[in-house]
């Protein structure tokens, strides 16, 4: 049981990511109650997986090891600070808090953290995508290909629409605000996020595949 509740959680912030980066296109009401739920489901997970912390110094550490660790180390604080620096820039839901002062510097700061929050929360579920391709190659050498096809189709195409909606921009921190195409069909938007979201999915899954097998050597 609790397993399905650890993946229904995962699953929830999955589907849940993408429609936080639309922002205004689906309400910044809307995008700050789906940030407070995202924060929330960020805790549970946290607290599902609280055995891992424990973990942390003991066993030995590989390659694949060092790279999960480091990677969830700064995912969270990233989505820690996010939140925070989201709370702080509040024009709805949490404007009884006194942060007027300091409105614009939290701007600048959550903007960068939502870009690399993102490529981080996709780079990790990746992570865990291993062991399930794994399985489903000695189950079904069809299905396995099949999805390696499909992966790689949507992370070429991930790899242009992460140029074409600004994410180096974004993540330097040299584009200030958030730019949307509000004539465009949101469907298309959406498109172009779940294809980046594949894109840094796919990586995290080839960077832990090449150091487990670097390991093995």
């Amino acid at each position: 049981m609790k397993k399905h509740w650890r993946m229904g959680v995962d699953i929830a912030m999955t589907v849940l990511l993408p429609l936080l980066m639309a922002y205004s296109l689906i309400g910044e009401t809307f995008h700050e109650v789906i940030g407070t739920v995202i924060f929330a489901l960020f805790i549970i997970h946290n607290v599902f997986n609280r055995k891992w912390y424990g973990a942390m110094f003991s066993g030995r550490y590989d390659a694949a090891r060092v790279f999960r660790t480091v990677l969830n180390l700064l995912l969270f604080v990233f989505m820690v600070a996010q939140p925070l620096s989201g709370i702080l820039m509040s024009k709805h839901l949490y404007t009884f808090l006194p942060t007027a002062s300091v409105t614009a510097q939290a701007r600048s700061v959550h903007m960068v953290l939502a870009y690399w929050g993102y490529a981080l929360l996709c780079l990790h579920a990746g992570t865990h995508l291993l062991m399930p391709v794994r399985r489903l190659h000695k189950k079904s050498g069809r299905g396995f290909y099949a999805l390696c096809a499909a992966l790689g189709a949507a992370s070429a195409y991930g790899v242009r629409a992460f140029i074409k909606r600004g994410f180096p921009g974004y993540m330097s921190g040299r584009t200030a605000f958030a730019f949307f195409d509000y004539s465009e069909p949101l469907v298309f938007f959406f498109i172009d996020y779940i294809a980046v979201m594949a894109l840094f999915m796919t990586l995290g899954c080839l960077i832990i595949y090449a150091l487990s097998a670097g390991a093995r050597k």
